[in-house]
């Protein structure tokens, strides 16, 4: 038999005319294979449904055996739907914005959609088209209930939560086939807790935050505040791209690496001493609380589009906000470049970092704050340091730190001989008074102020 969708018309055996009552006899073909299924119309003779007398007869008329292609009824769908909303919508109503299928319709819907539309419109009924491959399991292969092998999204969904589910897809470079397991679900569990722990931080360093009141203008903002929203709006800018050119793989990257590495490796560890230890009204904690605002504020946003329910639940805890974050606008993502000094300070940072580890296994420190560091570095690359604006063994999260001119980088570690403040953990400690003398001067000030 021939394979397609039957046309259901009756034309003249001389000239090829339509019977002229071709949509009365539409109808009753319709109901025909309503009844009895599309065999009624391959079993149908013309004397069936046409009369016998005059001019019209079936005895002029035959019954076309032409088929049309299988995909021709979801191929002519723009005739019907790129009507009513999208002329509202759009002064282009008659093409759609993007079609989205699986690859497979390269040559079905989306092949049939254009010979339709160019021999109905002259041009094609999209103006993009965004393709994926099929999902298969941890080893690439098909997923089969014999196999055993598959994944079903609601029990992903039932057990990890929906979030999970959605960064998988979104963390999945969809332009082949997407592979998932237990073992992948375990990794997108692990990147998952890693943005809400991070989120989490920045709405903990809130607690009390009145932006209307606390927020400290970007003029005195401290250095390290500066860097970390120069941070961000780098981030910002190549997440904006990535979504604009549907490369949710690439975006929902690199704001997992800004939340590990730029925030909870660096920033994180350095503001939580003037967080937790600094007078609470002091300019340099409002600063960084301004930052910790403007952060949660921002990655809420750009994690929306995949990331919903977390998102909502961000900006249902974040102060001052009204509406609700789908309603806001991705931050302008100004990409203003790093300066040496500050890439200087990370390079610098990950070598001591790799230095401490021998000591922290011989537990001859315990916490960074345990150590006296000597670092030895070219004098034109001290300079960039110093250049930063902040004390540099405070970004070093040490309790000491001394310079030498060096050819190249060389970093000692030493256990610190001087006192342990007991509120801060900083060895320099011996600036208290009374039952406190151990504090050191900060500390001993920021408790000596809420004494008088």
């Amino acid at each position: 038999r021939q394979w397609g969708v039957p046309m259901p018309f009756f034309v003249h055996k001389e000239t090829g005319a339509l019977h002229p009552q071709t949509p009365a006899l539409l109808e009753q073909v319709a109901k025909l294979v309503e009844q009895g299924g599309i065999e009624s119309w391959q079993t149908l003779k013309p004397e069936d449904m046409i009369g016998a007398v005059g001019e019209f007869s079936s005895a002029h008329y035959e019954k076309i055996k032409d088929t049309l292609d299988v995909w021709f009824d979801s191929g002519s769908t723009f005739s019907t739907v790129l009507r009513g909303s999208h002329v509202l919508l759009d002064n282009d109503a008659d093409q759609a914005d993007m079609y989205l299928e699986g690859s497979d319709q390269h040559r079905g819907w989306f092949h049939s959609s254009l010979l339709i539309a160019s021999m109905i419109k002259g041009k094609a009924p999209y103006k993009s088209l965004l393709t994926h491959g099929f999902v298969v399991d941890g080893k690439g292969e098909k997923m089969s209930k014999s196999k055993g092998n598959v994944v079903a999204p609601q029990k992903v969904s039932d057990t990890l939560g929906a979030e999970v589910l959605r960064l998988w897809v979104a963390t999945t470079d969809y332009s082949g086939e997407l592979s998932i397991s237990d073992e992948i679900l375990k990794r997108v569990v692990e990147s998952y807790r890693r943005i809400r722990n991070t989120l989490r931080f920045l709405l903990g360093a809130l607690d009390g935050f009145d932006p209307a009141q606390d927020m400290v203008p970007e003029a005195g903002w401290t250095p390290l505040d500066a860097w970390v929203w120069g941070a961000f709006g780098r981030l910002a800018k190549e997440v904006r791209e990535a979504y604009a050119a549907y490369d949710f793989h690439r975006a929902t990257q690199v704001l997992h690496g800004f939340c590990q590495l730029e925030l909870s490796g660096r920033y994180f560890e350095i503001i939580k001493d003037r967080l937790y230890c600094d007078a609470l009204d002091s300019e340099r904690r409002r600063s960084c609380r301004t930052l910790c605002f403007k952060l949660a504020e921002g990655l809420a946003q750009l994690l929306a589009p995949v990331l919903c329910f977390t998102a909502d639940e961000v900006w249902e805890y974040l102060p001052g906000v009204a509406g609700h974050v789908f309603e806001g606008r991705f931050h302008d993502g100004v990409a203003v470049p790093e300066s040496e000094g500050w890439r200087a300070l990370w390079t610098v940072r990950e070598a001591l970092q790799g230095a401490m580890e021998p000591h922290r296994a011989a537990k001859t420190i315990g916490t960074s704050l345990d150590a006296a560091v000597r670092i030895g570095l070219p004098e034109v690359i001290q300079v960039e340091l110093r250049s930063l604006g902040e004390a540099l063994d405070e970004l070093f999260v040490v309790s000491s730190l001394e310079f030498s001119e060096a050819a190249e980088l060389n970093v000692e570690v030493l256990t610190h001989s001087g006192t342990r403040c007991p509120r801060c953990w900083n060895h320099k400690g011996g600036h208290g008074r009374g039952d406190d003398a151990d504090l050191c001067s900060r500390c001993w000030d920021v408790i000596a102020g809420g004494k008088s």
